[in-house]
């Protein structure tokens, strides 16, 4: 029996949790960048960190397509979405709702997610990234972030790769389309809307 059957990661209180974690995503995103603590459920859903794995209990049902990276693309992982979220698995990343990475160097590309469209650009791919930390210390992307949500400007750091920063631009550019995305970690969360502007820490000038 494995571990998703014998005890798979659910809400205790489905009710009370599932408002609380709504509320923290929220959160999150009305405040970029600022990361918040989020429920986790009880149980496991095999390679899925728990925090994305409450995100899913809170927002996907059976009328949302989920994708998932190459280390969560298991039988096991899709089983738990089939059966605790009733989501389906897509194996295009511009078909999904949500978009799940268990780390950082699992992201897809953000131009492979969907933007929406011009009329409907809430129509976009939500990215959920695990796997982050937040620490100072030891990370690789330290930026100053600005926009909607945020007093003048603040320093953020977590682990993404560089590389991202680039990416990020040209997702911000397409507003008022794009992605939008949850970075997850140490039981918290933290909410990268594509109304943020990122820049790189020696740029000290902040844009809307």
């Amino acid at each position: 029996m494995n571990s998703i059957t014998s005890n798979p990661a659910r809400w205790e209180n489905p009710v009370r949790q599932s408002q609380q974690a709504f509320r923290s995503l929220l959160q999150a995103l009305s405040r970029p960048c600022m990361p918040v603590s989020m429920p986790l459920p009880e149980g496991g859903a095999g390679s899925l960190p728990p925090e994305l794995a409450a995100i899913a209990l809170t927002m996907c049902d059976q009328d949302t397509a989920v994708w998932l990276s190459p280390s969560l693309d298991t039988e096991e992982v899709r089983r738990w979405f089939r059966f605790q979220c009733g989501a389906s698995v897509t194996s295009s990343p511009a078909m999904a709702d949500f978009a799940f990475a268990a780390r950082p160097e699992d992201m897809p590309l953000l131009s492979d997610l969907s933007r929406g469209e011009p009329e409907y650009p809430d129509r976009s791919t939500t990215l959920c990234v695990g796997g982050v930390s937040f620490d100072r210390e030891g990370n690789s992307l330290s930026v100053l972030a600005s926009g909607p949500g945020i007093s003048t400007s603040l320093m953020f750091y977590c682990n993404l790769p560089e590389e991202f920063l680039g990416r990020w631009e040209e997702n911000h550019q397409a507003f008022p389309q794009g992605v939008d995305v949850f970075l997850c970690g140490q039981s918290m969360v933290a909410g990268l809307p594509r109304s943020t502007c990122l820049k790189a820490q020696k740029e000290e000038t902040s844009c809307m």
